[in-house]
């Protein structure tokens, strides 16, 4: 029994090994490793019986041909078929076929491919293969760049504010931002999202986008009311703040179904993006029926008017995201995005196509803060279901964000080459490692980053295999340094960022605020939190004596100049550590302990700009960064 689980574990791409966050090799039991096969296989393993049927299934399913073939620069190796070839045809994105050779069992190709997503038909389509033809590497991302970030929720307007900071706020974030001399801006995922789930993490769908951050001032044929604020400016209610917004949004979405010009304008954009009306028709039914999809009946009919109110919300947000992104790239910015690893398990994309997801979320293993390791919520996509549809799911999810981005990061890059299973009902620490198709993700990343001109950046932090480093290398992907104490040096190919939406700010690291809050949730016992201090007083003497400096904005501002003047190709700034904000904008591992992704920044927007110290300090920054990168360039040239 043990060796068939462990012959079907190989087979699944389950892996049995794997080494810790202490550099400790560790095996899965065999208690733990049935259910992560289990939920790979798509059925229940209990018995000896059923373990060596499925066993039995697994080796008779070898594939006559491979699902996903990837020909990298458009050279299509040679394909070995399983099967007699009676014909072979090789049909292009375009719909004009390719001249095949054929012999015995195997398909070639005199020529390359042009770039795109192909389909070779075997015995007349009786046997088919995806064919993804991708330029090895993505879009170059750009370099010798400084970047200005923030959440878009967290940009607070003067009088014009709705609550949350939406497309406006972020617009005028990066006009400002030009003038000062930085071309990146970035924020979190604006991605579609139930109105009670402020986690852009976990999105409802992340092929469409989150109608609370549309610019009401900017929406056609529109005079809009003020809607209703939170009594605390600094944080963001969703409760009343989304509900006045959606209001108005509906009231508009109405006036846009009695206005011919306005109506046909949503029909033309549906017509070109028919998901959006598959979209709009899921939204509606969960306003209707909640977001328990699994048990709506088949007869079940949306509301036409919440049908229209979807559509019409996602063709504005299309509609500002791409004027924004256009403003941006014709003063020569990028506009940066993030694409997260996953979706909400009540989502449109798990709806869309339940057989995709198994009965297992995406997680990660004990490591050095969470020693019960994590479990997301996030439904794991079964890599075999996911290459017989040529990873259909994640193109769309990822050409959604390419549409309007000019540098797009990925959430947990590791996720390309494996990902940490927990099944329903487990814990997180009784997960295993299942291993993806990387190659096929990285070809998909290649293809959409080069038509949208767009580079790329993967989030590589935390525990890495060392293979992801060297795909990133070989894709032209930036990796990611983020160093609050200067410790660690980016190279050429790295974007250096203080902190992130993960770590807590700078000054509160320099507090320990951090370390006094987890010691607060239990995360930390006294022993743990006074080992903690101990070690961040340290790593805060280190950075003081390296910089020669004393107090926290001292520091601060040392880090940040010396990430300016450093080889890495992005260095970006947060807002959150311009303003020394001590709150954390997410505190992983919470949920309801903690009001993760609502803070507001204690100055608005306009304040930010007016703040003549701020201004010289950004400008100082670019400065310093243009003279590091032209003397990069000359010696390079030497």
């Amino acid at each position: 029994m043990e060796r068939s689980v462990l012959s079907m574990a190989k087979n699944l791409g389950v892996a049995v090994d794997w080494v810790d966050a202490w550099g400790e090799a560790r095996s899965v039991s065999m208690d733990d490793l049935i259910p992560v096969v289990s939920a790979v296989l798509g059925e229940s393993l209990d018995s000896a019986g059923e373990i060596g049927r499925a066993s039995d299934e697994i080796a008779h399913r070898r594939h006559v041909v491979e699902p996903v073939i990837v020909a990298w620069d458009g050279q299509l190796p040679d394909v070995e078929v399983a099967a007699t070839i009676v014909d072979a045809a090789l049909v292009l994105e375009s719909g004009s076929e390719v001249p095949l050779q054929v012999s015995s069992g195997r398909v070639s190709l005199s020529g390359g491919l042009p770039s795109g997503y192909h389909q070779l038909q075997i015995n007349g389509g009786t046997f088919s293969s995806h064919i993804i033809a991708a330029p090895r590497t993505a879009h170059k991302a750009p370099h010798g760049l400084v970047g200005l970030t923030s959440p878009t929720y967290a940009l607070r307007a003067d009088d014009a504010d709705v609550g949350i900071g939406t497309l406006r706020e972020l617009a005028d974030l990066a006009a400002f931002a030009d003038r000062v001399g930085v071309s990146v801006v970035g924020t979190l995922p604006l991605l579609a999202a139930f109105p009670d789930q402020p986690s852009p993490y976990s999105p409802a769908s992340r092929r469409a986008w989150n109608e609370i951050f549309i610019d009401l001032t900017s929406v056609p044929d529109w005079n809009p009311a003020v809607p209703e604020r939170s009594l605390d400016p600094l944080w963001v209610d969703y409760d009343a703040t989304g509900r006045s917004i959606h209001a108005e949004l509906g009231r508009y979405a109405d006036h846009v179904e009695r206005t011919p010009g306005l109506r046909a304008s949503v029909a033309a954009y549906t017509k070109c993006n028919p998901e959006i009306s598959r979209y709009a028709h899921f939204r509606a039914l969960t306003d209707a029926h909640g977001r328990n999809w699994r048990g709506w009946s088949d007869a079940l009919r949306p509301d036409p008017e919440r049908v229209n109110y979807h559509a019409t919300v996602q063709w504005i947000m299309d509609e500002q995201l791409a004027s924004l992104s256009s403003a941006m790239r014709d003063r020569g910015q990028y506009l940066y995005l993030d694409l997260p690893i996953g979706c909400h398990p009540d989502g449109y994309d798990i709806w869309d196509n339940p057989n995709l997801f198994a009965d297992a979320s995406l997680g990660a293993p004990p490591d050095t803060l969470f020693v019960g390791g994590q479990d997301w919520g996030l439904p794991a996509s079964i890599p075999s279901v996911s290459r017989a549809s040529g990873h259909a799911n994640f193109r769309k999810a990822i050409a959604k964000q390419f549409s309007v981005a000019g540098l797009l990061r990925i959430d947990h890059v590791m996720g390309m080459h494996r990902t940490w299973w927990v099944p329903h009902g487990a814990a997180a620490t009784d997960g295993a490692y299942v291993m993806q198709p990387s190659d096929e993700m990285f070809a998909i990343i290649a293809i959409e980053s080069v038509r949208a001109r767009c580079g790329v950046v993967g989030e590589n932090l935390g525990t890495v295999p060392p293979e992801v480093g060297s795909a990133l290398d070989a894709h032209r992907l930036l990796g990611m340094v983020v160093a609050p104490d200067g410790a660690l040096e980016p190279d050429s190919e790295d974007l250096v960022a203080m902190t992130s939406h993960d770590t807590p700010s700078f000054a509160a690291w320099w507090k320990e605020l951090d370390i006094f809050d987890l010691t607060d949730l239990g995360v930390f016992d006294a022993d743990r939190s006074r080992a903690e201090s101990n070690a961040r007083q340290e790593a805060i003497a280190v950075v003081r004596q390296r910089f020669g400096t004393s107090t926290v904005r001292e520091t601060s501002d040392a880090v940040m100049e010396w990430m300016v003047c450093s080889d890495a190709a992005i260095a970006l700034l947060n807002i959150d550590d311009l303003l020394m904000e001590e709150r954390r904008q997410n505190v992983p591992g919470t949920y309801r302990e903690r009001p993760n992704w609502r803070l507001r920044y204690t100055h608005t927007l306009e304040e930010i700009i007016a703040d003549e110290s701020l201004v010289h300090a950004l400008e100082q920054l670019s400065a310093l960064r243009d003279a590091s990168s032209s003397r990069s360039h000359r010696n390079g040239l030497q």
